[in-house]
């Protein structure tokens, strides 16, 4: 059996391993090394590269065949001594490097000089050492591993370059000089042959002497022979000696130098030389010049040749250029004594500098992010032996302004000027390596806070599971909250409207003077049940708002005298306003009331006495969120709220007042308000120290209506021509006979078309009164602009029941009016006064607002005159009420329409089946399907049907898209029912689009 020896590989030292007695060193015998022991040494034997591992305590050395080369006559005696007794000369350095390998940090030097005793006699040498920690199965340091290459050929063979450059400049002007004596002494050149023979043979440089037109070699040096491989060249011309450059055209240039006269100066340049068996060039880089030999007459006898061999630096340099470029490092050398700094390409890339910016230490100090420029060399420069140390910093490209990381390390060198610093450094892009490095910490962090609230969730899992029960309660609580607010709307509309009805029927059978004043106090008072409804659909987010343009200083000063009354006389009111106030687009009578609400909670606060500041000023953006606002904020002296009660201000039916005292709904109605309106609102509030309340409401650009008051003022015209145009003829005639009792004069047109007729026959026209519904080649839109083409003078005023939210901004330009169906008389005088001017009365603009009440109070005179009995049809009432479907009934009844009765929605589509229905008119909410859900069967059933919605939730009922409903809110009076039952002759199907 054959037995495995170890090492197993071949060379000397690895012969010394298996023949050296280890047992009297600190390792012991092979056989009882460990695995890791053996591995390093398998490892460091079969390394092409010179290596010593360095073990144990004692730093025992193991080395390879190339480290025995670098020992030289040291090598075998150090092979396995202490590297502190095979080096002595080296023993403070070798001790502080294996200190730190031991304490686990790796070292490294490059070009390090070290004194070494190696062939006898002390000689300087430079290395590029690499120490690297080794550890055992137990990850315990047990040695280090040295990687040594010797730089010491490349580091004399840079100085020696720059010697053999300043020799070959000496030399040039020693030549020169030489030959202005060889012509002044031709006859002593004799005796000086054979120094100047020598000088020329011995030069570092290669030098030959080429003559005559065919450039025959007469003279080489030792230098030249070597770089031709030891060519015989004397005596045969270059074409001849060196074939090899004639294709390289030197002969060329040779020809050229000795016709002109002219030297060439050759710098880095590559020519291939026959490598001395004929068939293969070796590239070599050379330093040369050809230099014109002139006789004593000035002719041109020959060329001297001179130059150096600069291939392995130009080598040396070429693979680091190389490098530097892909790998993106740049270089760089910085004199601290004039800021100069002078770097490579790739450092220009790095930092974003273009090619003919001129870079200096101050420059790329500006560069630097600020937060780092403590790194930077200029600012550790005096305070660190070392300013250009590895760091990395952020810098700003100067080109794109991106951040990016560079990392950087240097050191510095000797300068050429005595007393000058001098430090070369490279610098390369980190970014992606810190990008990765950051996401991985954004990583842990994550997951140490995952796992915290992991911990934390086992912890408070309790707890956790009551808050979800507790929102989950709230969450029912609020649901059910808006549900009862819409449900007690509805059905008090419905009550309101029974009342109504039979008011109204009063009205038309005709009532003395007594009951006729109070019939007038019954509807007032129905009116403000019907407002009073219109809160809690504001409260639930279903009111629509009529906002205007609205300057709110003029608005708190019509308030001012409210406030005070409302406040009590201890409540001091400090009115503050910008001069320069914007106006802001805003429903002028619900913000009345939120401003009022707010007021009355300050001074129950305040406990009836106190200072109450209310300010307006105008908040641009970054101020406030979105864009140009008016804040409008009320502070007061009260008590103040503690933050569990702050938290809670705007739930609905959450109050601080005792009980009776409060329902809880104000704010939280302002607050839907202000987010209705396009607003924001704030609270700032403490327990002792007041509360400030800050409304953001958008600001208009359109001029501000002024609100007028509507007592005393005359509505009646003074004979302005207005022309209606409807293709009800019902609604022409009521609204011509309520026109021109107010004193118009009134020209009527079925159609677009006729419309248009009368304002192309010149009739002067002050106000055109249409319907936005208009069948027919001239829809209204067509007639707007027809209209402000033939009469731009003429005031446009319009109408309809059925837009939809946004049609009319949509399909209109700015500055014309609406005026939703239905309308009551004195909502139409009051509009049609605010269209024409202020003309005959004192009415300001701004006292007719663009949308109908939900209940319009009417006189029983104007019910009389403005009621007209229209052509019969044939009505079926649906509504579970009994009283109110009577009612209903009666008042179809009243308008000459024949009006039938069903309590439900089945019934009703049953009826629909076996008779002739012209008009289905039903309650939204029924016990069964819905009114909508029966309007959408029952136009399926019969798609000529018309149908009204009575709806007790007031106007904001969502349709069905391009449905054919008239909506009715409830309550309604008998002009808004006749007049809904007009509209259907024509319903606008373009607006379903």
């Amino acid at each position: 059996m054959s037995t495995i020896v170890w090492p197993a590989c071949g060379g000397a030292t690895a012969a010394l391993v298996r023949s050296h007695d280890w047992s009297n060193t600190s390792l012991g015998a092979t056989g009882t090394w460990p695995q890791a022991l053996r591995s390093m040494v398998d490892m460091v034997l079969r390394s092409p590269v010179a290596m010593v591992l360095a073990w144990g305590e004692d730093r025992v050395l193991i080395y390879n065949d190339a480290y025995a080369g670098i020992a030289g006559a040291r090598h075998p005696a150090v092979f396995g001594r202490s590297v502190f007794d095979a080096w002595p000369e080296t023993r403070d350095f070798n001790v502080s490097v294996y200190d730190a390998c031991f304490a686990g940090r790796e070292q490294v030097f490059h070009d390090q000089h070290l004194v070494l005793d190696r062939d006898g006699e002390p000689g300087g040498a430079w290395f590029d050492l690499y120490y690297t920690p080794v550890v055992d199965g137990d990850a315990q340091i047990r040695g280090v591993l040295t990687t040594v290459i010797e730089t010491t050929a490349r580091v004399q063979g840079e100085r020696q370059r720059a010697c053999q450059e300043e020799h070959l400049r000496r030399v040039n002007a020693d030549l020169d000089a030489l030959r202005v004596r060889l012509e002044q002494a031709n006859r002593q050149l004799t005796g000086d042959m054979d120094f100047l023979n020598g000088l020329f043979r011995q030069a570092p440089s290669f030098m030959a002497v080429v003559t005559g037109p065919d450039h025959v070699f007469e003279l080489a040096n030792d230098s030249y022979l070597r770089l031709v491989q030891q060519r015989q060249v004397v005596g045969k011309p270059v074409r001849l000696a060196l074939p090899e450059v004639v294709e390289q055209g030197y002969i060329d240039v040779l020809d050229r130098v000795r016709e002109t006269g002219e030297p060439f100066h050759g710098q880095d340049l590559d020519v291939r030389l026959d490598s001395g068996n004929g068939t293969v060039t070796e590239r070599r880089i050379l330093d040369f010049v050809f230099q014109p030999l002139k006789d004593a007459t000035g002719k041109i006898y020959g060329i001297f040749i001179e130059g150096v061999d600069i291939t392995d630096h130009a080598l040396t340099e070429e693979r680091l250029r190389v490098a530097q470029e892909a790998g993106e490092i740049g270089t760089f050398e910085w004199y601290p004594a004039t800021g100069e700094v002078i770097v490579s390409e790739a450092y220009r890339r790095l930092w974003g500098f273009a090619p003919d910016v001129k870079i200096d230490a101050n420059l790329l100090l500006g560069q630097v992010d600020p937060a780092y420029a403590h790194l930077a060399g200029p600012s550790r420069l005096g305070s660190e032996s070392n300013p250009i140390a590895y760091a990395e910093f952020v810098i700003i490209r100067a080109d794109t302004g991106e951040r990016r990381w560079i990392a950087r390390r240097g050191q510095p060198v000797a300068s050429t000027v005595e007393g000058v610093q001098r430090y070369l450094g490279v610098a390369f892009d980190i970014t992606d390596r810190k990008r990765t490095e950051e996401s991985l910490r954004q990583a842990e962090i994550a997951l140490r806070e995952l796992n915290g609230a992991l911990e934390r969730q086992v912890v408070l899992e309790e707890t956790e599971r009551f808050k979800v029960e507790e929102a989950l309660r709230q969450a029912q609580k609020m649901e059910a909250v808006g549900q009862l607010a819409s449900g007690v709307a509805h059905d008090f509309n419905n009550v309101l409207q029974i009342i109504s009805s039979n008011l109204q029927l009063m009205e038309l059978d005709g009532v003395n003077s007594l009951l006729a004043a109070r019939l007038a106090s019954a509807v007032a008072a129905v009116e403000r049940g019907s407002k009073l409804s219109s809160q809690l659909l504001a409260f639930a987010r279903r009111q629509p708002l009529q906002p205007v343009p609205t300057h709110l200083g003029d608005l708190l000063a019509e308030m001012e005298s409210l406030l005070a009354r409302a406040l009590g006389d201890r409540v001091e009111i400090a009115l503050e306003g910008a001069a320069d106030l914007w106006n802001v687009e805003v429903d002028r009578n619900q913000l009345e009331n939120a401003i009022l609400n707010m007021a009355i909670n300050a001074r129950d606060a305040m406990g009836g006495e106190g200072r109450l500041r209310i300010g307006l000023s105008n908040a641009r953006p970054g101020g406030a969120p979105g864009g140009e606002q008016v804040c409008l904020s009320m502070t007061d002296s009260g008590c103040g709220m503690p933050p569990e009660v702050l938290a809670k201000i705007f739930d609905p039916f959450y109050t601080t007042k005792a009980p009776g005292k409060g329902t809880g709904l104000g704010m939280s109605m302002v607050y839907g308000f202000v987010k209705q309106s396009g607003g924001e609102i704030r609270i700032e509030s403490r327990a002792g120290q007041g509360t400030t309340i800050r409304i953001y409401l958008p600001r208009s650009h359109g001029a501000a209506l002024q609100a007028g008051s509507s007592a005393g003022i005359s509505v009646h015209g003074a004979g302005e021509t207005i022309l209606v145009v409807d293709d009800d003829a019902a609604v022409v005639a009521s609204t011509t006979e309520i026109l021109e009792g107010l004193g118009y004069r009134v020209l009527r047109a079925g159609d677009g078309q006729q419309a248009l007729a009368v304002l192309q026959d010149g009739v002067p026209v002050d106000l055109l009164f249409t319907d936005l519904s208009m069948p027919g080649a001239v829809d209204c839109a067509a007639l707007v602009g027809q209209c402000r083409a033939i009469a731009p003078a003429t005031r446009i005023l319009l109408t309809s029941g059925h837009l939809r939210d946004g049609a009319f901004a949509d399909g209109f330009q700015a500055g014309i009016e609406l005026l939703p169906k239905p309308y009551s008389r004195s909502q139409l005088a009051q509009a049609v006064l605010l269209c024409l001017g202020s003309a005959g009365t004192d009415v300001g603009a701004g006292t007719v607002r663009p949308a109908a009440a939900p209940f319009a109070q009417a006189q029983a005179p104007e019910v009389r005159d403005t009621v007209d009995r229209q052509d019969g049809r044939t009505i079926l009432v649906v509504e579970d009420d009994a009283d109110t479907r009577e009612l209903a009934c009666e008042l179809l009844g009243a308008l000459g329409h024949a009006a039938s009765g069903s309590a439900s929605a089945e019934q009703a589509l049953a009826l629909l089946q076996e008779r002739e229905i012209d008009v289905l008119f039903t309650d939204l909410n029924l016990p069964g399907l819905s009114g909508i859900e029966l309007a959408t069967r029952a136009l399926a059933l019969r798609p000529s049907l018309k149908v009204i919605l009575a709806s007790g939730e007031g106007g904001s009922i969502a349709l069905p898209e391009g449905s054919a409903i008239t909506l009715l809110p409830k309550p309604y009076d008998l002009l808004q029912l006749q007049l809904s039952i007009a509209d259907l002759a024509a319903p606008p199907a373009w607006l379903a689009d």
